[in-house]
């Protein structure tokens, strides 16, 4: 590493920095698309309030 240019090694960190962008939008994407289950109350950890309309 001590033997390359400079821009060499930016080159290298924008390619970096571009591949995690790609799989950070790629995984937003798929993750936007997945449908949430129902909350389970099954422990009774949630609480029920007025203003929630139960």
């Amino acid at each position: 590493m001590k033997k390359l240019p400079d821009f060499v090694k930016w080159l290298i960190i924008a390619a970096v920095l571009a591949g995690m962008a790609a799989l950070m939008v790629a995984v937003n994407d798929r993750a936007s698309r997945v449908e949430m289950p129902m909350p389970d109350n099954s422990l009774g950890i949630y609480r029920t309030t007025p203003a929630a309309g139960n």
